[in-house]
């Protein structure tokens, strides 16, 4: 038999699952050995940390109240906190999610809620290493990449730990019983009435018989795969930031994507995608179809993804979009005086100024009244040491992805003579000389504001 407590605190040390930054702890206490070795261990621990129990009456089973009063005895007897959410999970449940996804769900918000109550900063799960290997093929099963085959990683970047992943079930049980520490026990556990118990009780058995080490082998590999989907995290988040602030959440440049290394194209694409869709995210096939748009597909081309969202091949970017979403453009004339106007999707502020080189793109002369709306087909303009053609032909020589073209607003005066181009600056006629007064105008997208 191993000696637990070595393995839990040799797991915090090399780990640094508890930094000195850690202003406490919220355990995850279902009343299992495995939890109640997690209690039991912080009652006893060497080092100081405050720390509290969250439980969870899922309503599943009969025997949920007993559970629920035998934690709540067993905490007030050693004088620790308790903090128990009733979730009632079969009658709460939405269509279309198992109970186990929506129980994991429910948990891991309840804690969160218990953390900033208290205002610790982690969250310690159960979990050990009988679990990582159950979660190892549980992926595998569900068809997982890499992240799936990492497993359950020892800690988390969002302060979730697991001093147990070090420990096996066996001898999880005996630490229990060698120093009396009471725990429940969940019968269902060992009736195969859903994947994982078949997992559990029938295939792994089977699988440690080949190999008796089947979990040191499982853990190690699922190391190996957790580190390196660390470096590739890394290397998404600083493509993010290397595109700067401007960057549209939904839009990523075309040339780092054409350049790039697949298995970081595909992560990057993953990594957008998650942040726009409630969706379950890219399948393998929809990245590899998308990867296939990049090298090889035409301005404007789109393949179906999911729920409505396309990934839309632009001149400079590849963009999701939804197939709700229309093309924001003003089709009528709409009235702009001096001030901030309300121009349906826009906000349109006119104010007085001097023409400066650093602003005379914004800048006009003309009388008001003033009228704006988006290009016509019979638009055509004279930029300044350009010859004239039209606005549809400075669009494409421009590269302006066609869905931004509406929110080019054009402004006119009175006689509906073109004044000035969004992006561009004043037609032929227009242009203010430098260091004269002029009128600037700052069109903003609402949307963006």
């Amino acid at each position: 038999m191993c000696n637990i407590d070595e393995l839990i605190y040799r797991n915090i040390e090399k780990n640094a699952l508890i930094p000195t930054s850690c202003t406490g702890v919220v355990l995850a206490v279902s009343g299992g050995s495995d939890s109640m070795t997690l209690l039991d261990f912080f009652i006893r621990a060497k080092f100081s940390v405050p720390f509290t129990v969250a439980h969870i009456n899922h309503g599943l089973r009969s025997e949920s109240v007993d559970e629920e009063r035998f934690l709540r005895e067993y905490c007030e007897k050693n004088g620790v906190s308790i903090d128990v959410l009733s979730a009632d999970i079969p009658n709460k449940k939405p269509s279309g999610i198992s109970v186990e996804e929506y129980a994991r769900q429910i948990r891991y918000r309840f804690f969160d809620e218990i953390r900033e109550k208290y205002g610790f900063s982690h969250i310690a799960t159960a979990h050990n290493k009988n679990d990582a290997t159950e979660s190892f093929f549980m992926n595998i099963i569900r068809g997982s990449g890499i992240n799936g085959v990492a497993g359950l990683p020892v800690s988390r970047q969002d302060n979730v730990i697991r001093p147990l992943l070090l420990c096996e079930k066996e001898d999880i049980v005996l630490h229990c019983e060698k120093n009396g520490i009471p725990y429940v026990t969940d019968m269902t556990n060992f009736e195969s009435i859903c994947t994982r118990n078949v997992l559990r009780n029938e295939i792994l058995p089977a699988l440690r018989k080949i190999n008796p080490r089947l979990d040191d082998a499982v853990f190690r590999l699922s190391s190996l795969a957790n580190d390196d989907e660390e470096y590739f995290e890394k290397k998404v988040k600083d493509a993010i930031l290397a595109f700067g602030e401007n960057r549209q959440k939904n839009e990523l440049p075309l040339n780092f994507l054409k350049i790039s290394e697949k298995s970081v194209v595909s992560r990057l694409l993953r990594y957008v995608f998650d942040g726009l869709s409630s969706s379950s995210g890219l399948t393998f096939a929809q990245t590899n179809d998308i990867i296939h748009l990049i090298k090889n597909g035409h301005t404007s081309d789109r393949i179906l993804l999911s729920d409505g969202w396309y990934a839309i091949l632009g001149y400079e970017t590849l963009r999701f979009s939804k197939e709700s979403e229309s093309v924001i453009r003003i089709d009528e004339p709409l009235p702009i005086g001096e001030g901030i106007n309300d121009c349906g999707p826009f906000t349109v502020t006119v104010k007085k100024t001097v023409a400066e080189k650093k602003n005379v793109r914004l800048c006009f002369k003309a009388d008001l009244p003033l009228f704006v709306r988006s290009r016509k087909a019979s638009d055509r303009i004279r930029l300044y040491g350009r010859h004239e053609k039209s606005v549809r032909e400075l669009f494409i020589d421009e590269k302006i992805p066609s869905e931004k073209r509406g929110s080019m607003l054009i402004v006119l005066d009175s006689s509906d003579n073109l004044v000035w181009l969004r992006n561009f600056g004043a037609n032929d006629g227009f242009y203010p000389e430098l260091g004269s007064p002029a009128w600037e105008i700052i069109i903003t997208d609402k949307d963006n504001q």
